[in-house]
């Protein structure tokens, strides 16, 4: 093992696609001292974004069968986790080959799912383990049970919010063994500026419209459907709103809500951009952005991009966001699958400009003073660095 001085990390997270957890993570690790040396191991099922972001910033990554347990019972989760099952052996060679050559002080995890297909390796390494949570399992039996066979190998948790370090020790974690790291987002230097008409332009609307944004998977426990119905709300009351929905659009709830769009005649006021690899381009052409999750976000990085762009932002009472959003002061908090709601805040922000300004300006303050990655890369390094001396 290297010395204390200087610091050996060898991190496994989920990698089949490159999203929040993924773009989080390495912003931190790129933001590690010197002394701090990383290595990813990532799954060979993968699109190769995950690849592509650690090369941009330096940091070195090997390839596995890393896959993925599930007990869902239809065709395709069989056949991932027999996949998963078959390509075990080759997985358990890369990894106990990757610990002799690398000889890393500490073993990280940004999800539990890679300690349990590891946890054969893992009982005999004696190298320190960290597990970073940024979204519990609900505390079930199951899970309960679960958490007790993976978590007594876990020297050390990060929890990303008091919401995610509540939820993790619900589920049996020893609180003197986890510690509040919050997630974190770049503070460039600049000021706020006029919204861009790109996606006007792309639509034919007009350059004054207001435009309400959301970004980030498609999927139903994101809320979409909340936030369609919210938006035909919205419009019946300022027929000047209109709403871009960003990322990848594909799928069958794509299609769904294409349906539901053209149902409700609302084709002409609804955008698609498609995905977008620079997130401040999507906030610089918005007016006010949404998080409608459904679920018990961990910590809602999107949001925090939104907020330092000096965008508002009206977020549901999901998980870890309420403590990024102050309600009524940097931004809008409402109830879960609540679409009455959501418009009601979103036709305020409208029609208020002012308002948008003033929360605007206080949840970059917010983001500034409490959420800087510089600052919260910094403090994640001293945590590992104390990880290893104890």
């Amino acid at each position: 093992m290297s010395s204390p001085e200087k610091l050996k990390i060898l991190a496994t997270i989920p990698s089949g696609f490159c999203f929040g957890v993924q773009i989080s993570t390495v912003e931190f690790f790129s933001r590690f001292p010197d002394n701090v040396q990383s290595h990813f191991l990532l799954t060979k099922w993968t699109d190769g974004e995950m690849e592509k972001l650690l090369n941009r910033h330096g940091i070195s990554s090997s390839y596995s069968w890393l896959g993925m347990f599930s007990r869902k019972m239809d065709w395709h989760n069989l056949r991932m986790s027999l996949h998963a099952l078959i390509k075990l052996p080759k997985l358990y060679f890369d990894f106990i080959r990757l610990i002799r050559s690398q000889q890393p002080d500490i073993l990280f995890f940004s999800n539990h799912h890679e300690l349990i297909l590891l946890y054969p390796v893992l009982i005999f390494t004696k190298r320190k383990i960290v597990c970073h949570m940024h979204d519990p399992t609900p505390a079930i039996p199951f899970q309960k049970k679960t958490f007790r066979f993976y978590g007594a190998i876990v020297d050390r948790f990060i929890a990303i919010t008091e919401n995610v370090r509540q939820r993790t020790i619900a589920l049996g974690c020893d609180p003197d063994k986890i510690q509040i790291i919050h997630m974190a987002t770049k503070v460039p230097l600049n000021k706020k500026e006029d919204r861009l008409n790109n996606f006007c332009r792309k639509a034919g609307w007009p350059d004054k419209c207001f435009i309400v944004g959301i970004t980030g998977q498609m999927t139903p426990t994101k809320g979409l459907m909340d936030l369609l119905e919210a938006f035909k709300l919205l419009y019946q009351r300022n027929n000047n709103a209109r709403l871009v929905i960003g990322g990848k659009p594909s799928g069958a709830f794509y299609e769904e809500l294409q349906q539901k769009i053209s149902e409700w005649g609302l084709d002409a006021f609804v955008l698609f951009p498609g995905w977008l690899p620079d997130v401040s381009f999507f906030f610089r052409n918005i007016d006010a952005y949404v998080l409608a999750s459904r679920h018990e976000e961990g910590f809602g990085m999107v949001v925090a991009e939104a907020m330092i762009a000096y965008v508002p932002v009206v977020v549901t009472a999901s998980g870890g966001v309420v403590e990024l959003v102050k309600d009524g002061i940097t931004g809008y908090v409402v109830e879960k699958a609540n679409p009455l709601q959501m418009s009601d805040r979103l036709y305020h922000l409208s029609k208020f400009p002012q308002t948008c300004q003033g929360m605007a300006q206080e949840a970059r303050k917010r983001i500034e003073e409490h959420f800087d990655i510089e600052k919260q890369s910094q403090k994640m390094a001293e945590f590992l660095f104390n990880t290893v001396k104890k």
